[in-house]
């Protein structure tokens, strides 16, 4: 409900123009929310029972309610209840219920909660540009460079991980995200791939892409690239199935560093030994006419644990990380190697999309890929208002972000909506 401190939303007046998102109206403002509706083109011609404001606020307090009775009537319950039965209540005093619900909702008009079929038809008239970009105003890093984790060398720690996630069983979805399957039979859902790029340290997105079940993470990387996600000062962290020359080019060419793991089938012949034993090598294109090779710097280790009781010591498996920073005295092998496992923290952020967030409901609501692509967008853009007031309320009290809980993060903003119970 509406709060204090949600900009841009009446003290008074049409009641829809008074529902938010509680506390991530900070991050969702009302006049964000009408740039987002207006930038796509999405804005009701006359006012409705659902105008777009309010759709958009539905559409992202979806991922705030989820599992069982957590359906389009009662999410909207949840956001409206406040306001409505205080109209409502006002209505009874003055001697006017409504039997059918209507209340005097300001401006000379009436209004009622939408039944569940309008709350479908608003969203499919809402479409998911808008919820993009919402999510496309909010991203970017915001750690102090001398927070724990967020940089390395002097530069930004970035890390780019992939994930998958079901979607309903329609033909519509079926045809356009297709579903996993093997010799035996088909997957159950169809699923959709999706991509996310996080700062380490916060947690923080820098941008998200999303696709069908068979385009493939490094085409998903693509679309960040295309978005502007990365530039120079960054050092973007990646597991082995995004190594290749052709995508190494892509991402330096933006004039971030790269530090990659390589496959134990990725040929690295060195090129030339470095004093601290790592080694220079060369990326080569498919054909040689596609462009120059790449020169790289490879880093091998081993990780040795010894377990506290005295037992015998472990040997990881041989790690090979692919670096664009060449230069041994500037940039230390140890620093570069104590910083990938960084990257893990991207697969701790997929986590709370999935585990945290979706809790309760792991299969998507949408029966279209319409829907599916404003859902996902949705989810990106909660998570990310979730992370930016985590970071305000951690900077207050001088602690790093990621050590406040993001489930009791999440639990408090979805605390604030219906701030004023009937």
């Amino acid at each position: 409900m509406a709060h204090d401190g949600s900009e841009g939303l009446s003290p008074d007046g049409w009641l829809p123009d008074r529902i938010s998102v509680g506390v991530l109206t900070r991050v969702f403002t009302a006049d964000l929310v009408d740039a987002a509706v207006d930038a796509a083109g999405a804005r009701e011609q006359r006012r409705r029972l659902l105008p777009a404001r309010l759709v958009v606020y539905f559409v992202l307090a979806l991922w705030l309610f989820r599992g069982r009775n957590c359906g389009y009537g009662q999410v909207m319950t949840k956001l409206a209840e406040g306001l409505y039965h205080q109209r409502r209540a006002g209505d009874l005093l003055d001697g006017q219920l409504d039997p059918d619900g209507w209340v005097d909702a300001g401006g000379g008009r009436r209004w009622k909660q939408p039944n569940i079929s309008s709350l479908s038809r608003g969203r499919g008239k809402l479409g998911p540009a808008p919820v993009r970009f919402l999510f496309e105003q909010i991203t970017g890093p915001f750690g102090d460079e001398l927070m724990p984790g967020v940089s390395c060398c002097g530069l930004r720690i970035v890390s780019i991980d992939g994930s998958t996630s079901d979607v309903p069983d329609s033909p519509p979805n079926v045809a356009h995200f297709g579903r996993p399957s093997n010799q035996a039979r088909d997957g159950a859902f169809p699923r959709v791939r999706w991509l996310a790029a996080a700062e380490s340290g916060t947690g923080s997105l820098v941008g998200a892409s999303l696709g069908p079940y068979r385009d493939s993470e490094q085409a998903l990387a693509r679309d960040l690239l295309e978005q502007g996600c990365f530039g120079p000062g960054m050092l973007v962290l990646a597991d082995r199935k995004f190594l290749s020359w052709a995508l190494a080019r892509e991402f330096l060419a933006t004039g971030a560093h790269l530090l990659w793991r390589a496959s134990a089938s990725f040929t690295l012949k060195p090129v030339k030994v470095l004093e601290d034993g790592t080694y220079l090598a060369e990326l080569k294109p498919p054909r040689q006419k596609d462009g120059p090779p790449l020169t790289v710097r490879v880093i091998e280790y081993t990780v040795h644990t010894a377990p506290e009781d005295g037992g015998d010591e472990e040997t990881s498996e041989l790690f090979c990380l692919v670096t664009s920073l060449l230069d041994p005295e500037r940039f230390a092998a140890l620093d570069l190697a104590c910083c990938y496992p960084c990257r893990w923290g991207c697969e701790t952020v997929i986590g709370h999309h999935k585990t945290d967030m979706g809790e309760g409901q792991p299969v998507l609501r949408s029966k279209d890929p319409a829907g599916v692509e404003q859902e996902m967008w949705a989810l990106f853009a909660v998570y990310q208002a979730i992370c930016k007031i985590t970071g305000i309320g951690a900077a207050a009290a001088g602690i790093p972000p990621d050590r406040i809980s993001f489930p009791h993060a999440l639990a408090a903003a979805t605390d604030t909506v219906a701030a004023f119970p009937p």
